[in-house]
């Protein structure tokens, strides 16, 4: 079970709740805010709705939910801006109203009208912000995070709405009409890990073909059999033929030293399937994860870079990271 933090759409009341599911924390926040759970929506500040037990299982604890009641409206960032700016003095008044009444529009048009407004810094400026949170606490104020770095905080930010998107299109396609009707799109992957009642089948050491316990039957296991065979499963590893720590990680320091000497990008294609896929990785039972060096499994050089040449340039994350270095 994790904690996280609740408030109603006026954000005038706000409670610490424990929950291990999206039902168990939405049913406790409608009671805690006397809500009628008929007719909420449950969502994070951004405005994600939060409908599905994956995605809220992403979520890290703390999380803020909003609560909001059908009908009512939800503070956005566009009043959020008007509110701050129109609390400052008349003039900034003016200001506000120009962004509030363009925060609607395509996102060329806000971008170029905060850009005017905002009098977005010059290339001589940039080079003065400041990555750490001790350096520049107030651009931190009003977050609920623990990032040291604005480029934590706005990696984890990005990676929460990249997770919303998948498991959104996960729960789409589950819902739609076609794979409700055709039986065939709901079968199991014929490259899964196990077979179709669950069974999952040890692939033998590093530098072998087959797991040869028993004579070549090898491992089995159901962990869906019983409690007993799950807390065994976990035992089992995913375990590289070409060693992530000795041999990928280093490979792709060389690769990117390689690439910016010849200005061509890293092949990341190869190197993500040497790290996440079963390109790389085998199934094995402990017994047969060998953790001695596997010397004979290598890297290939030819595949480190892509054939295309580019033109590398320091990121803006870059010029923080190297600013607050030097001061």
């Amino acid at each position: 079970m994790k904690g996280y933090k609740i408030t109603n759409c006026a954000q005038d009341m706000r409670f610490g709740i424990v929950g291990k599911s999206l039902k168990d924390v939405f049913t406790k926040g409608c009671q805690k805010l006397k809500l009628d759970h008929l007719n909420v929506t449950m969502m994070t500040v951004d405005g994600t709705v939060i409908d599905d037990e994956d995605y809220f299982q992403q979520l890290p604890a703390q999380t803020l939910f909003i609560f909001r009641l059908n009908g009512e409206t939800f503070e956005t960032g566009a009043d959020l801006i008007y509110n701050v700016l129109a609390a400052v003095n008349n003039n900034t008044l003016k200001t506000s109203i120009k962004i509030k009444s363009f925060m609607d529009e395509n996102i060329k048009e806000k971008i170029r009208i905060l850009s005017s407004v905002l009098d977005v810094d010059d290339d001589s400026k940039k080079k003065k912000i400041s990555s750490l949170r001790l350096r520049d606490p107030d651009w931190f104020q009003g977050l609920e995070t623990r990032a040291k770095t604005k480029e934590e905080f706005m990696f984890k930010r990005c990676q929460e709405r990249i997770r919303s998107y998948m498991y959104k299109t996960k729960s789409d396609m589950i819902k739609s009409d076609f794979y409700i009707k055709h039986t065939k799109c709901r079968k199991s992957n014929t490259n899964g890990l196990c077979d179709e009642i669950g069974t999952f089948k040890c692939e033998g050491a590093w530098n072998q073909s087959i797991c040869s316990y028993e004579r070549g039957t090898g491992h089995k296991i159901n962990p869906y059999q019983s409690r007993e065979s799950r807390i065994i499963f976990s035992t089992w590893n995913l375990d590289h033929w070409v060693e992530r720590s000795r041999t990928v990680i280093p490979a792709l320091f060389e690769a990117s030293k390689m690439a910016s000497e010849v200005h061509r990008s890293i092949n990341m294609n190869y190197f993500y399937e040497l790290l996440f896929t079963t390109v790389n990785l085998k199934l094995v039972h402990i017994v047969c994860h060998d953790k001695g060096q596997h010397v004979s499994a290598k890297c290939d050089p030819n595949l480190y870079l892509q054939y295309k040449k580019v033109i590398h340039s320091f990121s803006h994350a870059d010029n923080c990271l190297e600013n607050d270095f030097n001061n």
